[in-house]
């Protein structure tokens, strides 16, 4: 425990807010690929896909309780207007039909049952079957023959750019407690789908990474058994779980976002691209790194000037080897439209190296209006839609936590257990813990972001039929 409270010390006290330059757009750091440039990324993944290990990473590990949070303790005489608009489109939610068996287990007719007797069912039905306290993928997202979780449409999206069979893997960060459970869901889904992907793994978040919680005089919080408040560290925890991972090509993308069938290959096109960015900067790298080793001529001012055009400019006290032999990752980024998150910046750290960086606006100084307008006016937003690869150019892959910038730790105030504390995380998987990585932005259509926060967004467009 010494060594816990040791660490979240070191975090609240070495945390810096991130010092943004400027927001990164269209021509200066994000990618605009269209037409045949479009088409030759594509077809690069494409062509190599199939002799590589291509891999799936999805965190999974969030319950669905935020998702129905605005039905918990409804006021069904006067409800909100989150809570109205989800009882009058009951019908078009894709666990209607467990909602309409239920009642018929219980003798009753959906149809006959009006008003607030329906509406306390159905509710009583959603909360007594833990839809609230589910995994967020083990909640149904889509309707089809068969009510389907965003556990089990992730296998069936990923066929559109991933084997079958081979080498090719979803892994799922789950939390351990509810592993039967899943494991249930997918024995029970691959059944009826033997074609989608089958080969899957799971890890949890390690137990050995929660923190303490500090209230305003930076002493631990206490439990009534004197114990110490620990909680989860926040998605940076997982990157132990993406470093056990193969790192050829790995995809990362949120449990959430997940669309309808009749859009996946939209969305797999977009995946194709950014695996094909991937496999190309992978392929020119290798050389480069080869011909420094081997001080072939002109290497270094090829080098220099790959970096130039896809990553940084060269202030960076390190050499040009160690600049190019790091993790790699293609990110996409949509139009900014308000939705809550962050986005991608230019930042400029303590010896001045500006670099490109995926920021929350917890990482920002608030108090500072031109920080703030920064973040605000940005023209694009991350949608956690990333491709990455972290080995070396001799197939040895690299350890991530060299790459982690530690002071970019995530804290947030909080009321714990009748205390105001300040809640620390480690620094976010994309955000911090990918800060030394080499980074390339390509913009990608924001129709194809459907990201469920609320149960509510199960009926935007997205997560309906195309028309």
């Amino acid at each position: 425990m010494k060594n816990k409270i040791e660490l979240a010390l070191r975090l609240l006290q070495s945390n810096m807010p991130a010092q943004l330059v400027r927001h990164v757009g269209v021509g200066d750091g994000i990618v605009q690929l269209e037409g045949s440039l479009l088409l030759e990324a594509i077809q690069k993944y494409e062509k190599n896909f199939n002799r590589i290990n291509v891999e799936k990473f999805v965190p999974a590990s969030g319950a669905a309780t935020r998702m129905f949070a605005n039905l918990s303790g409804v006021d069904l005489f006067n409800p909100s207007d989150e809570a109205e608009f989800f009882f009058l489109h009951l019908r078009d939610f894709p666990f209607f039909d467990s909602i309409r068996l239920n009642f018929e287990k219980e003798g009753l007719n959906y149809d006959e049952i009006t008003g607030i007797e329906r509406y306390s069912r159905v509710l009583n039905f959603l909360f007594k079957n833990g839809y609230a306290t589910l995994p967020k993928g083990a909640v149904p997202f889509h309707s089809y023959a068969e009510e389907r979780t965003a556990f089990g449409e992730h296998c069936i999206e990923s066929m559109h750019y991933m084997q079958q069979n081979g080498n090719h893997e979803i892994h799922f960060t789950i939390p351990a407690e509810h592993r039967l459970l899943i494991e249930n869901i997918f024995h029970d889904f691959f059944e009826k789908h033997p074609n989608a992907i089958q080969k899957i793994s799971f890890s949890s978040q390690d137990p050995e990474t929660h923190i303490p919680v500090f209230d305003k005089n930076n002493l631990p919080v206490l439990l009534e058994t004197g114990e110490i408040f620990l909680r989860p560290a926040g998605h940076g925890a997982l990157l132990k779980n993406l470093q056990e991972l193969k790192g050829e090509c790995v995809f990362i993308q949120n449990i959430d976002n997940i669309t309808e069938a009749s859009h996946h290959a939209d969305v797999a096109a977009y995946r194709k691209l950014m695996g094909g960015v991937l496999l190309s900067l992978v392929e020119e790298r290798n050389i480069l790194l080869n011909d420094l080793e081997n001080n072939t001529e002109h290497a270094e001012t090829r080098a220099i000037s790959f970096l130039n055009k896809w990553f940084k400019s060269l202030s960076d006290t390190s050499s040009i080897f160690e600049q190019l032999s790091r993790p790699l990752r293609v990110c996409g980024m949509v139009e900014n439209t308000g939705e809550p998150g962050g986005g991608p910046f230019w930042v400029r750290d303590e010896s001045g190296v500006e670099s490109k960086q995926i920021i929350e606006k917890a990482q920002i100084k608030k108090d500072d209006p031109n920080q703030l307008a920064i973040f605000e006016n940005s023209t694009h937003f991350n949608p956690v839609d990333l491709v990455c690869h972290f080995l070396d150019h001799k197939g040895n892959k690299y350890n991530l936590e060299d790459y982690r910038n530690p002071t970019a730790a995530l804290i947030s105030e909080k009321l714990i257990l009748g205390t105001r504390t300040n809640v620390i995380e480690l620094p976010g998987l994309w955000n911090g813990s990918m800060w030394g990585w080499n980074t390339v932005f390509v913009e990608i259509p924001s129709n194809l972001f459907h990201p469920v926060k609320t149960v509510n967004d199960l009926l935007k467009s997205g997560h309906k039929p195309k028309a």
